[in-house]
């Protein structure tokens, strides 16, 4: 792990173990909003543990997902009832995990608020995360697309996808159908939180 106590971070939808763990290690934390917006990211989608395997929940835009506008103006759509099928998807993998009860209340609005931006969305998917496992930190936007040097900052606006689960390797916890499917790396934060309750911000920071 980089020495900086600053990290530059992408806008994640219910951000991933790793993020999240970057997130906690560093002091300073600057969200990009002025990138291009990235296809084929976490961007816009985060992935469960379902009964069959890895699950993609994700949401729909105005534009569709090969557009080039900037991050801070990408646009939701509800065409489809995403939402209800996000919400309803998570109770039926997570419903019998050991902290799901515990945190319903907290996540369930996200689900009933309907965001015009997907920066709003996000942002508002990490704050609730943060008050599940009683984490109180400062995050910065960026005001232009940001340009730094190597030694001043930890850029990790591109190390997260679907397939990247680096820093998740170490953690160790019991995932809802892991007798089936084996344990799967890549989740969503969601997973561990549902796992794992308040220890998981122990877990991250100790792995």
């Amino acid at each position: 792990m980089s020495d900086l106590q600053c990290v530059l971070l992408e806008c994640e939808y219910f951000p991933c173990i790793s993020w999240y763990r970057n997130f906690l290690l560093h002091e300073q934390i600057i969200i990009e909003q002025c990138e291009n917006f990235q296809r084929a990211s976490l961007r816009n989608r985060c992935y469960v543990a379902g009964p069959n395997g890895k699950l993609a929940l994700s949401v729909p835009l105005q534009e569709g997902r090969n557009q080039k506008t900037l991050m801070k103006d990408v646009k939701i759509s509800y065409r489809e009832k995403w939402q209800h099928v996000h919400w309803r998807t998570l109770l039926a993998c997570y419903n019998r995990t050991p902290y799901f009860e515990y945190f319903q209340h907290l996540l369930e609005p996200l689900f009933e608020k309907k965001y015009t931006y997907l920066m709003d969305l996000n942002i508002n998917s990490l704050q609730a995360m943060n008050q599940c496992v009683s984490v109180k930190k400062e995050i910065s936007l960026t005001e232009n697309f940001l340009f730094i040097q190597p030694t001043e900052i930890l850029d990790l606006r591109y190390s997260f996808n679907a397939a990247n689960s680096e820093d998740g390797n170490a953690i160790s916890y019991i995932q809802p159908f892991e007798e089936k499917n084996g344990f799967i790396k890549g989740l969503s934060m969601l997973d561990m939180l549902f796992c794992t309750g308040k220890q998981a911000t122990e877990l991250l920071l100790s792995s």
